[in-house]
């Protein structure tokens, strides 16, 4: 559950706060802030924490394999997201400032 939480967190952080959290995925993917396949993914993630949420007696109970799966998810989506974006924008800075000559002796 609390990896879907983060999913909506992250999403919400990047501006997508009306809807549903399964809209919000389809708007993310319809926008490209996301691939067609993370989206997928993130709706696996929304469904798992469903099963656990609404206490569905039908659902298995998560795995470690499960739970691995959904951690691994999200740690990859907020580099996607945030870190990664973040290292371009400072390698940009970094190309643009002006090439200093070296120092000679």
């Amino acid at each position: 559950m609390l990896a879907a939480s983060t999913v909506d967190a992250m999403l919400k952080a990047k501006g997508y706060k009306d809807d549903s959290l399964y809209a919000r995925i389809n708007q993310a993917v319809t926008d490209h802030l996301i691939t067609k396949d993370m989206g997928k993914w993130a709706h696996d993630v929304r469904l798992d924490a469903n099963d656990q949420r609404h206490v569905d007696d039908k659902a298995a109970l998560p795995t470690e394999a499960d739970a691995k799966r959904v951690v691994e998810f999200t740690k990859s989506l907020a580099m996607f997201l945030f870190v990664l974006p973040a290292m371009v924008t400072r390698g940009i800075k970094e190309a643009e400032q002006p090439k200093q000559a070296p120092k000679t002796s």
